[in-house]
């Protein structure tokens, strides 16, 4: 069973809607942390949206969460966590108020990203232990964690007639879709194919899978 790990954005939505009731604390061991830092950022009081309807960067309005049949809209919400500047780990049906804040701001002295890095990392092995990772994060998100206690970490890169993708944020969107609508299992990677990208190659290390998916760039995404 995997485990995805999907990006903030910092890109939201003023939408709101009705009969957004779940919590937003993922974690009892950062709820205090989170409702700190949220006291300190959020300026005024919106009723809340469902996270995967609140962010709006490129990964989440290709998911398109909203029009997922519900057995693989629970799977990728059952099976995810979110990095947040302001709650520290999410699930995408988390109810949010609209709040827009980088990971750059600064909260007690130093940026939210090194705040969380100190509370989240400690926390890696109760949350990655004995876990298959699929990892479709920056750089910059990823260093929030200490992947090093997965069982695997699976990653994409794409390649657009013989280049790599700089910005796969639709393409992770489209793999995590296949995976979850397909139901996937660890051995069955190579059957990802959406436009024309198709798995060329799984490179299987001691703890790190690699996914190289080609394209002869048919299609614009």
């Amino acid at each position: 069973m995997f485990l995805f790990l999907l990006p903030y954005s910092k890109s939201q939505s003023g939408i709101r809607l009705k009969d957004c009731k779940d919590g937003r604390f993922e974690l009892p061991e950062i709820e205090p942390l989170a409702r700190s830092v949220e006291r300190e950022f959020l300026k005024e009081s919106l009723p809340p949206s469902p996270l995967w309807r609140r962010y709006k960067n490129a990964f989440w309005e290709s998911l398109e969460f909203w029009v997922l049949p519900p057995p693989v809209a629970e799977y990728i919400d059952g099976h995810s966590f979110v990095p947040s500047p302001v709650y520290g780990l999410l699930k995408p049906s988390a109810c949010l108020p609209y709040l827009p804040v980088g990971w750059e701001e600064r909260y007690k002295g130093k940026s939210l990203l090194g705040f969380w890095k100190e509370h989240l990392k400690p926390l890696s092995p109760k949350l990655f232990k004995g876990r298959h990772v699929i990892n479709f994060l920056s750089s910059k998100e990823a260093s929030l964690f200490d992947l090093s206690h997965a069982q695997k970490v699976i990653e994409f890169e794409y390649y657009r007639k013989g280049r790599r993708v700089k910005n796969p944020m639709k393409h992770r969107a489209y793999t995590l879709r296949y995976i979850a609508e397909k139901g996937l299992s660890l051995d069955k990677l190579d059957r990802i194919n959406f436009y024309d990208y198709k798995v060329t190659e799984v490179l299987q290390g001691k703890r790190k899978i690699r996914v190289i998916m080609k394209s002869e760039g048919r299609y614009e995404l």
